[in-house]
């Protein structure tokens, strides 16, 4: 992030970001179940949101149903804030919250930015899942404290 530039915000998802979550979702504009999901991880309480100068500039879901282990469902920066440190933030915030403990993540194959923030944030591509998305692969990603320090 640049000398100047406003300050990323995080804080816990409430209920009336839903409207604003659902129209910074790429996903949401052509595919009416992912809001039904983003309602969904709303009312789970796994939802971080990120602001920037008062705006929703993204989100972060997180959970531990991975094995028991902490992993970042879905990490989602509106189109036009990309690159001004909206996922940055959120993937800092979420290694703080991990204290040390395992955090891990995926993303597919052709995803080369979300490849890219996770190896800045200190995320290791750990494993390979073929067969979810035909053609392209799921990478999994580990952030581990000790690995890094």
């Amino acid at each position: 992030m640049n000398v100047g530039a406003p300050a990323v915000r995080i804080r816990a998802a409430v209920c009336t970001d839903l409207p604003a979550l659902i129209a910074l979702d790429s996903v949401a504009a052509d595919d009416p179940r992912r809001a039904v999901q983003i309602g969904q991880w709303l009312a789970d309480g796994h939802m971080h949101v990120a602001e920037l100068d008062d705006t929703l500039a993204g989100y972060r879901v997180q959970h531990r149903h991975f094995f028991g282990e902490a992993f970042i469902e879905m990490l989602m920066v509106a189109a036009p804030l990309r690159g001004h440190g909206v996922g940055s933030a959120l993937l800092l915030h979420a290694t703080s919250c991990s204290a040390g403990a395992r955090l891990f993540t995926s993303t597919n194959q052709s995803n080369a930015n979300m490849q890219r923030l996770l190896a800045a944030a200190g995320f290791q591509q750990c494993g390979i899942v073929h067969g979810l998305d035909e053609g392209d692969p799921e990478l999994i990603y580990r952030f581990a404290a000790d690995d890094v320090r």
